[in-house]
């Protein structure tokens, strides 16, 4: 149970080069400076009937830059009292292209720096693709984390032996779409994720599944995002809205008063580009 911010630039101008210029994204202001900015959600934001209020258990940002190039913080603790935070924010605001932020509220693997959010999947020795950045709202149970474990233990991938069912679940989409190219990465995810909700329906009641999937995925082209719940809906929300100066920011609760928040359907998958400010959709269920 997660508290999600992503932030996707949008070319401003085409440099005498011919490369897009890329503005400068206001990661603190969604992170600490804004009225319900992600630092105040971590005391102050939604959390499901019946538990106890705040996303205090550790916090993460992570980016990339217009080169590829990622950067990843994170710390156990609550972001509200976190000068590392306020520093974070501000260090992504100077060089993000494509940005995560993340609250974690613990409800399934120990507190530690390791399980908190972003979590980073990098191809295998030996195998090409990009690197990946996953964060999550919601928890994996029951057979369908036992399936994505054996999937990844049979990958090969490291994350499978994990007690957070998101990086459980980070490498298995890293094993299911890290080394396609770019161009053919939406359409990998969003057949990888339609196998994954057709395995949560082999339960029947999907509340023994999950409780909910939603995922920001950040790659060098853009940000991925999926809605996707079996209960709560008013807890697993996740709202966008256009930036002034082009690209998109992305919450699980709006940080501003701004005009322009829209909530996404569930069950879709969209990806917002960084290259040409491109939004593409594509329902999943």
């Amino acid at each position: 149970m997660c508290r999600l911010l992503g932030l996707v630039a949008g070319p401003s101008e085409i440099s005498p080069a011919g490369l897009p210029s890329f503005p400068t994204l206001p990661s603190w202001q969604h992170c600490v400076g804004a009225p319900h900015a992600l630092r105040h959600q971590a005391e102050l934001g939604k959390v499901p009937p019946d538990n106890p209020p705040g996303h205090a258990d550790s916090w993460g940002v992570g980016w990339f830059d217009t080169a590829g190039q990622i950067s990843l913080l994170r710390q156990v603790g609550s972001a509200q009292g976190s000068a590392y935070f306020v520093f974070a924010s501000e260090a992504a605001s100077k060089s993000a292209c494509v940005f995560l932020g993340h609250l974690r509220k613990a409800s399934c693997g120990a507190i530690t720096s390791d399980n908190a959010h972003p979590v980073r999947v990098d191809p295998l020795e030996g195998q090409s693709g990009d690197s990946l950045l996953v964060i999550h709202n919601g928890t994996l149970k029951g057979g369908l984390l036992g399936w994505l474990r054996t999937e990844g233990e049979q990958a090969g991938r490291p994350e499978a032996l994990s007690d957070s069912d998101t990086v459980v679940l980070a490498g298995w989409l890293a094993a299911e779409i890290g080394g396609v190219s770019a161009e053919k990465r939406q359409a990998a995810l969003a057949e990888a994720l339609r196998r994954l909700l057709a395995q949560a329906e082999l339960e029947g009641d999907p509340t023994r599944s999950y409780t909910g999937i939603n995922l920001l995925i950040a790659a060098p082209e853009g940000l991925y995002a999926l809605r996707q719940f079996s209960k709560n809906a008013e807890y697993y929300t996740l709202f966008a809205r256009p930036l002034v100066r082009g690209g998109w920011v992305l919450a699980s609760e709006q940080t501003d008063t701004e005009p322009g928040w829209e909530a996404l359907s569930p069950g879709e998958l969209v990806f917002y580009g960084a290259s040409h400010g491109t939004v593409e959709k594509e329902k999943l269920v």
